[in-house]
């Protein structure tokens, strides 16, 4: 292909990336001006005798529904089209590049952002599971990065093509992530796609994968019958739960991996606790701390992960004075460990537990000063959300927190009218 090249609205003008099944090219929309990210399929591919009208069609609605997945950690699908001489995709587009530079010794990740990624991977998958979307193609080059430790999954959608991959992308080193019930032709679920997971991780955290082969007859063998080297013994400062972890994920028979997405995050969660250092929270234990307050229940997933990626997050030992009354309001906060003494001219009006909101009358009544004073009773971490970060949020994200802070509102006015009723009663 020349470039730049016009394909409909979208103007093609840098090769970005080569997989399996084509390439990918950036490109601009020229209605809108954005960025997108726009993959070419193959003729090869399109001409293949298996590639036909049932095929065609099952692309298209996979496409379709990969299409409305909406989750921070998946790259959106904007469109697709695939006839008898063409077929494309166009995604979103994210400048980050994908993981692959990270699977080298001299550019490899610290095992604390490495947890980081897998957890919001296993989120990304569980919640594109529930929607009945398998991604089957999961590999470094499929996870491309944001920022930090942020990642989208790309290729939802395209992975249809899971027959061709086995055969077509020997030499794109795709078969050296697929489960063994996979390169069988066998049944693949989100199991398999646990397992790609796995060997991503493994090969993060050492820079080498855990099953290799000369040949494709070599590697066929290794994955089916050897056992993988614990990470540990190629890296040091790999704990023993990290080994059992990863090893879990890559076991041969499928029903010997983690039942759920969610028992799988877990581990990973608590193993990000332990591992990270003290004056860094990590992003997998701010979601967590989210997902289990109250106030929350009703937030999907990923408006949880959206809290998550507007907010800072921060430990303040005891005596720590973290609003004073009167001062002007420019943040709303949540109270994740700890207590605050909330106190007016000095007098004692109430005390904030873990799990809930904190200056959020300034939100809900913008331009307002604070009412009181909030004071850190002992070691407390708190999270802030400033004014101009929650106006990122999608508009179902925005309407459903502000109907939990009203909500919050009214509960503590009636303790408030409660606690009066007593004194008087």
């Amino acid at each position: 292909m020349d470039l730049p090249y016009r394909l409909g609205k979208y103007e093609l003008d840098k090769q970005i990336g080569k997989g399996a099944t084509g390439k990918v090219y950036h490109a601009i929309d020229t209605f809108s001006g954005a960025d997108v990210a726009v993959k070419m399929i193959d003729e090869t591919v399109l001409h293949d005798p298996e590639f036909n009208e049932a095929c065609r069609k099952q692309f298209l609605n996979e496409a379709a529904l990969a299409g409305h997945l909406s989750h921070p950690h998946v790259v959106s699908i904007l469109e697709a089209s695939v006839t008898e001489d063409s077929g494309y995709i166009v995604m979103e587009y994210v400048p980050g590049g994908n993981l692959v530079r990270h699977t080298y010794h001299d550019n490899m990740l610290s095992v604390g952002d490495v947890l980081q990624i897998l957890y919001k991977c296993c989120s990304a998958l569980e919640y594109a599971c529930g929607l009945g979307i398998i991604h089957r193609d999961i590999k470094p080059a499929n996870i491309m990065i944001s920022s930090g430790t942020n990642v989208k999954i790309a290729d939802f959608g395209t992975a249809v093509f899971y027959k061709e991959q086995i055969t077509m992308a020997v030499t794109a080193g795709t078969p050296s992530y697929m489960s063994l019930e996979h390169l069988k032709g066998g049944r693949v679920d989100f199991l398999s796609d646990m397992y790609s997971l796995g060997i991503v991780a493994y090969e993060l955290l050492v820079g080498q994968l855990p099953f290799e082969g000369d040949t494709m007859d070599a590697l066929f063998d290794a994955i089916a019958n050897k056992e993988p080297v614990p990470p540990s013994s190629r890296r040091s400062g790999i704990p023993p739960e990290l080994d059992r972890i990863i090893l879990r994920m890559i076991e041969k028979k499928p029903e010997e991996r983690y039942s759920t997405w969610a028992e799988l995050a877990a581990e990973l969660a608590k193993l990000g606790r332990f591992i990270t250092s003290r004056q860094t929270i990590p992003d997998s234990e701010k979601f967590g701390t989210l997902r289990s307050m109250q106030a929350l229940r009703d937030f999907p997933d990923p408006e949880i992960w959206e809290l998550v990626q507007v907010s800072k997050w921060t430990k303040l030992p005891g005596g720590t004075v973290i609003l004073r009354e009167d001062e002007p309001g420019r943040s709303m906060f949540i109270l994740a460990t700890g207590g605050l003494r909330v106190s007016r001219e000095g007098h004692l009006l109430n005390v904030i537990k873990p799990g809930e909101f904190f200056g959020e009358m300034a939100y809900i009544q913008r331009g307002s000063d604070r009412q009181a004073t909030l004071e850190a009773i002992a070691d407390v971490v708190i999270a802030e959300f400033t004014f101009t970060e929650l106006e990122k949020l999608s508009t179902s994200c925005e309407l459903r927190l502000v109907k939990a802070l009203l909500s919050s509102m009214t509960d503590r006015l009636i303790t408030a009218d409660i606690r009066i009723v007593r004194m008087h009663g």
